[in-house]
């Protein structure tokens, strides 16, 4: 059973080969935010001959809520 303390959340991860576009900046800060990543399922990819190259992955990220006490935050 899942701590109800602890939220979820999928995102769809894109990145062109070059680096350019796609979200991979949401996933940071995300990161950064303090969710943690729990799994990754890569989706594939398109592109080449008429387009650019681009991939996707499926990533699962988990954070636990901060408990505040009188507007301080706990940690």
């Amino acid at each position: 059973m899942t701590d109800p303390t602890t939220k979820k959340k999928a995102l769809v991860v894109t990145c062109q080969a070059d680096g350019q576009n796609g979200n991979v900046a949401d996933l940071t800060r995300h990161l950064n935010e303090g969710w943690r990543l729990v799994s990754t399922t890569a989706m594939g990819g398109v592109g080449g001959y008429d387009g650019p190259v681009q991939f996707a992955a499926l990533v699962i990220l988990e954070r636990e809520e901060q408990k505040t006490v009188g507007g301080f935050t706990g940690q």
